[in-house]
């Protein structure tokens, strides 16, 4: 009888103390989830074409489609049914609503199979593949999209394509594109506007083929990077977004800066200098920003003015495709392409800033001792005289900010011992 006595007294003590304790510890309330300042998506470089993709998932069941990434691409667009896409969570974007310019009445009649890329009251949009520059027709439609596995999903805008030339040039297993350019089709722009993060996209190319990945970076900074997770802001320089209202009439969503002039070891090129500017009537002219090019073209004129001032005494080889000049690894010191026996390319911008162009950005190995300048001649008479390719973007950070209209560069940041492979 004692013990059970002491027992109780044990336990009614016990339950006074938990009692207290909760009363004075309540369980602290759950945080709201905060929207995130910037998405990170990963990036991969192609072994056979040099173009670079990353993979979102898409609605429900989830469907994940690889897509190419294109700084100037209007849309995030796939081949809906090759991939069997048929989302229980997606909505068509109807003829007279908002992010539509169609009215009901102008809606397009489908006459194939029903579904999300042909339905009878969805809008439409005529978008450019930009490897083939053909103009295809596209379903518009919302859907609950996954850019990262960090990332919530978000309800996003989508293109459906049904023909199958839009993925002609595209890494094997590619299914569309993922456009980071600024239109009404613009998932960036509906991100931008979701979370109220800044009109930033940046890109870090990797220069590694395979697994050693890079960053597209949406809504701004920071920007960190291996081997310490610096923040590598601070390297950026800046000039200004170039706005040509007469590509966005023919539909063309690009990305312009002002190439003044160019250098090679701080001298400047000799050539017709009224190619750098955007003419108005013949609509010629300017300097492109394209990822999805490989290497930068350059019109002839440019082209052989820039190969004569780097080519010095440097060993010529025989030229191999796609390149025109091709020289000796031991002309440029046999090492490091960052040595001082490699010249440096300055492309002079608008505002007095300076792109400089290294090594690792100008010359590519084609052969175990052959290197070969890494720029393509595009002719006489391109209508744009210089489009900046992904080759010279590779290990650089490169930023667009549509709000401020401007572009920021870091230039080679192998110089700064880090880089954009592996991030």
């Amino acid at each position: 009888m004692a013990r059970l006595f002491i027992f109780l007294n044990i336990f009614f003590v016990l339950v006074a103390t938990t009692t207290s304790l909760t009363e004075h510890n309540p369980k602290p309330k759950p945080r709201p989830k905060q929207k995130p300042h910037a998405f990170v998506l990963t990036v991969f470089k192609d072994t056979q074409t040099g173009i670079y993709y990353t993979n979102v998932t898409v609605g429900k069941p989830s469907l994940v489609v690889n897509l190419a990434v294109d700084v100037r691409g209007s849309a995030l667009w796939f081949q809906c049914d090759e991939l069997g896409y048929n989302s229980t969570t997606y909505t068509p974007i109807l003829c007279g609503s908002n992010g539509c310019e169609q009215t009901k009445d102008q809606c397009l009649t489908c006459m194939g199979t029903y579904g999300p890329s042909c339905r009878n009251d969805t809008c439409h949009a005529y978008l450019q593949t930009q490897m083939t520059y053909n103009t295809v027709l596209a379903s518009l439609v919302k859907d609950d999209v996954v850019l990262s596995y960090t990332s919530p999903s978000t309800r996003l805008p989508l293109a459906c394509m049904s023909a199958s030339e839009v993925v002609a040039g595209l890494p094997y297993g590619t299914q569309g594109i993922l456009g980071l350019g600024n239109s009404s089709t613009s998932f960036v722009k509906a991100m931008v506007s979701s979370y109220k993060i800044p009109f930033k996209v940046a890109l870090c190319l990797p220069s590694k083929p395979g697994n050693d990945s890079g960053a597209v970076y949406i809504g701004g900074r920071p920007y960190r990077l291996r081997p310490n997770r610096k923040d590598v802001s601070g390297l950026l320089v800046s000039t200004p977004l170039v706005s040509i209202p007469e590509t966005r009439e023919r539909g063309e969503d690009n990305y312009y800066i002002d190439v003044k002039s160019i250098q090679v070891n701080g001298k400047k090129l000799s050539f017709n200098h009224d190619l750098l500017t955007f003419n108005k009537t013949s609509h010629w002219g300017g300097t492109k920003i394209s990822n999805i090019i490989p290497y930068t073209l350059l019109e002839t004129s440019i082209y052989k003015a820039l190969a004569k001032a780097f080519v010095g005494k440097a060993q010529k080889r025989k030229a191999i495709y796609p390149f025109t000049d091709c020289f000796s690894y031991k002309s440029f010191g046999g090492k490091s392409l960052l040595e001082k026996e490699v010249p440096v390319i300055s492309l002079v911008l608008g505002g007095g800033a300076k792109w400089d162009i290294y090594g690792p950005n100008s010359l590519v190995k084609v052969k175990k001792t052959v290197l070969c300048l890494a720029f393509v001649d595009a002719g006489d008479g391109p209508r744009i005289p210089i489009e900046i390719g992904g080759y010279q973007m590779e290990d650089n950070l490169v930023e667009f900010d549509l709000d401020a209209s401007k572009f920021s560069f870091s230039s080679s940041l192998l110089r700064h011992n880090t880089s954009c492979s592996g991030l």
